[in-house]
């Protein structure tokens, strides 16, 4: 099978750097045709606050790149359109129709979602009604679109109108790792890694943290950057919260584990109480699954789909009390910080690893060239 993956993605992004992986691994011929649109996140970020012509100038000069990219490819069975590619989309249809090749967009994210946890539109305003058409467009124009949990698919099927038969469930992923060394014996280390955004819940966490005060032994440090970072870093100094440390840094993956995973006894998802916190499974929580740490996030349907009770601890969303009880929990058992520590490792490498992913796309990409 002879595979293009098409569009403005970015290839450092962990679902596309995962599926391109995948993809190879399973002796997929994969070739790129891609022409970068954004510098960054922050760049994405803040294209998407200025007048739409900005835009429209960034896309033509890309779709131009791509056209002609697409042409010195020669003939190829399926076309993958990366995340985000919800405008790449059409391009990427007109292209593949004359040669009557599928396309395949990786759905992922709905954007009409992420203008609203990201603060960029509230629902009813233009913005987030042209996120709304974009997400209702780009799902008709693909003949496949991927998503990372079957709630999710649930979720596009009913807020767009996408046909159901067209969504298929690709999980997100992870690189797996060799294994880190037990975290130090004293201590109780808690450790978040992500985005300061509403969907992961930070106020939450910070209330447990509260709950948790009294007792020595514990200390969370939250390491990332994001919108709500300033008003985090107000409450954690109005509230006194001395065992509470912010860490306000990106770092490569290798050596966020390096620095902060490895002395980690337990690991932070996502505690949101938002219905797309419900929808999906968090890179990071799969990467401290991959890192052999155990994980507390909240209880969801993604979650049980993809994790169950096997692989996580799971507590109910926006619930400060079950989340510090659940610590408390782990704290106390070493045997369930064992046993939930030595189940991630195996997940990833039977679900969630660049192969697994591979081979789904494939299952899902065989009967659309066939």
């Amino acid at each position: 099978m002879r595979v293009c993956y098409f569009g403005t993605y970015d290839p450092a992004f962990a679902r596309n750097a995962l599926l391109l992986a995948g993809l190879r691994a399973v002796g997929v011929e994969v070739v790129e045709c891609r022409a970068p649109l954004w510098r960054g996140t922050a760049d994405k970020l803040a294209a998407a606050r200025r007048p739409t012509g900005a835009l429209a100038r960034r896309l033509s000069t890309a779709w131009r790149a791509l056209i002609a990219q697409h042409r010195g490819l020669g003939s190829y069975d399926a076309l993958v359109v990366g995340y985000a590619g919800h405008l790449d989309v059409h391009l990427a249809r007109a292209l593949a129709q004359r040669t009557g090749r599928p396309v395949v967009l990786d759905a992922f994210l709905a954007l009409t979602e992420t203008v609203e946890d990201r603060g960029l539109a509230t629902p009813g305003t233009p913005r987030w009604r042209v996120a709304r058409l974009l997400d209702t467009l780009a799902l008709r124009r693909a003949t496949r679109a991927l998503v990372d949990t079957a709630a999710h698919a649930r979720y596009l099927a009913r807020a767009f109108g996408a046909a159901p038969e067209r969504l298929v469930v690709v999980p997100m992923g992870a690189w797996p790792r060799p294994p880190l060394p037990p975290p130090p014996a004293a201590g109780f280390e808690i450790v978040y890694v992500g985005g300061y955004i509403p969907l992961h819940g930070l106020a939450h966490v910070l209330d447990a943290a509260a709950l948790l005060r009294d007792w020595p032994a514990a200390r969370f440090t939250l390491v990332g950057d994001g919108q709500e970072y300033p008003a985090i870093a107000e409450r954690v100094a109005a509230q006194g919260l001395a065992n509470v440390r912010l860490v306000r840094t990106w770092l490569p993956e290798d050596a966020l584990v390096a620095r902060y995973l490895a002395p980690a006894h337990v690991c932070l998802g996502v505690f949101g109480a938002s219905p797309k916190a419900a929808r999906v499974v968090p890179a990071k929580v799969l990467l401290a699954l991959a890192a052999g740490r155990p994980v507390v996030t909240r209880d969801s349907p993604a979650a049980r789909e993809q994790l169950g009770t096997d692989h996580a601890l799971l507590v109910p969303p926006a619930a400060p009390e079950a989340l510090a009880a659940a610590l408390r929990r782990l704290q106390a058992d070493g045997a369930l910080r064992d046993r939930l520590a030595a189940a991630g490792p195996a997940l990833i490498a039977t679900r969630h690893g660049p192969a697994c992913l591979g081979a789904r796309l494939v299952e899902v990409l065989a009967p659309l060239v066939g």
